[in-house]
């Protein structure tokens, strides 16, 4: 699967894919824990977020709630994967480089392959 993809894309979009999925599971997160919670697991994920929110805070409009900017920026992410980094190989590739790290996943835990 890698020779279809510029090396460019594939790069771009697994980091973006990963902050993708990580802004989704904090979300998720946010909805059972507090910030100030107990569990040493959740409590470094949300750390870890709070350090790239932080890097981010200039994208970050001031009057969204705390909870709600995960997915402020899993739709910023998404736009970025969606429209912008295949763009970069040629308009008429829009649709065929996009989610290169879900392509990637779903195709290596198919199980029809293994069996």
């Amino acid at each position: 699967m890698f020779n279809y993809y510029p090396l460019f894309i594939i790069i771009f979009d697994i980091i973006f894919g990963l902050l993708f999925w990580t802004f989704i599971i904090k979300f998720f997160l946010h909805l059972f824990f507090s910030n100030e919670t107990n569990v040493k697991f959740v409590s470094n994920f949300f750390s870890i977020t709070n350090s790239i929110y932080n890097k981010l805070n200039r994208i970050i409009p001031s009057f969204l709630p705390y909870p709600l900017i995960s997915l402020y920026l899993v739709w910023l992410i998404f736009i970025i994967r969606f429209y912008i980094v295949p763009a970069f190989s040629g308009l008429e590739n829009i649709g065929n480089y996009v989610f290169y790290l879900e392509k990637n996943l779903i195709f290596y835990l198919n199980f029809n392959i293994l069996f």
